[in-house]
């Protein structure tokens, strides 16, 4: 097993990143320190369904929107928007843009969906490949079914190898990760009075090749009718993006400076 030592970690991310996400290696040093935010979906994938009309990807970019300038009336940091309309972003693409800005955390919103109508609540996860639960499992295998397109057409030798640095870039930050989704779930179980479906790990590819701590949040259930209505209001996106500032304020508070 490679042995990486304290100054080698991030070193180690960025070179896996490098050959996951086509970083340019010079990019990769910057000193700026940024804050990228992944509205999830857009374009033709419009993800989750609600019954009342409303689609996932509008509301991502809403919730997004309001959380970049949150942090920008009230922060030095620089924010950056892996998309800032209805566009098409690969899952990778979206790594690409984090490590190329050499962001400081990947934030990538989202809203769940179900074919459990009841189901409810907020939850908040970090990279893992393997999953917390079965329910995890489906929800990333739904949201990997991009890269799983792509996937089938590339050949099978690289397969091995991806694994290892996708492994490489994003285990270097998983403690810092899982402290990030804890401290963002505690805002949303506070703010936004949803059930608390907790912290989980699950094999996210937006997650994979991220060379820096990085969570993907599911604000609440789009396709469970009382939620979808809560999701479209924007006092109800205020109070997500409110609860994820907050939650990451926090955090930045002691690795903001790493």
């Amino acid at each position: 097993m490679m042995v990486i030592g304290r100054y080698g970690v991030r070193a180690a991310a960025l070179l896996a990143a490098v050959f996951l996400a086509g970083v340019s290696p010079a990019a990769a040093v910057s000193d700026q320190r940024t804050i990228v935010i992944d509205p999830g979906h857009g374009g033709l994938d419009v993800g989750a369904k609600g019954k009342f009309g409303s689609v996932e990807k509008d509301v991502d970019l809403a919730i997004s929107l309001k959380l970049k300038a949150l942090i920008e009336q009230s922060q030095s940091y620089r924010v950056v928007l892996t998309r800032d309309k209805d566009l098409d972003v690969s899952l990778e693409n979206r790594a690409a843009i984090a490590n190329n800005n050499d962001a400081l955390v990947f934030l990538s919103i989202h809203v769940n969906g179900s074919f459990r109508k009841k189901a409810r609540g907020s939850e908040t996860f970090f990279m893992s490949l393997n999953a917390t639960d079965e329910e995890s499992r489906k929800l990333a295998y739904q949201e990997n079914r991009e890269a799983a397109l792509d996937k089938s057409i590339a050949g099978d030798g690289k397969d091995d190898i991806k694994m290892i640095l996708w492994d490489m870039a994003q285990s270097a930050y998983i403690k810092q990760s899982s402290q990030l989704a804890e401290l963002i779930q505690a805002q949303l179980n506070s703010l936004l009075g949803t059930e608390n479906r907790g912290i989980k790990q699950a094999d996210f590819v937006v997650l994979r090749g991220v060379a820096c701590p990085a969570v993907l949040v599911e604000a609440a259930f789009i396709s469970n009718p009382e939620e979808e209505q809560k999701l479209v209001d924007e006092s109800f996106q205020n109070n997500v993006a409110q609860a994820v500032y907050t939650g990451l304020m926090r955090f930045l508070s002691v690795y903001g400076k790493n």
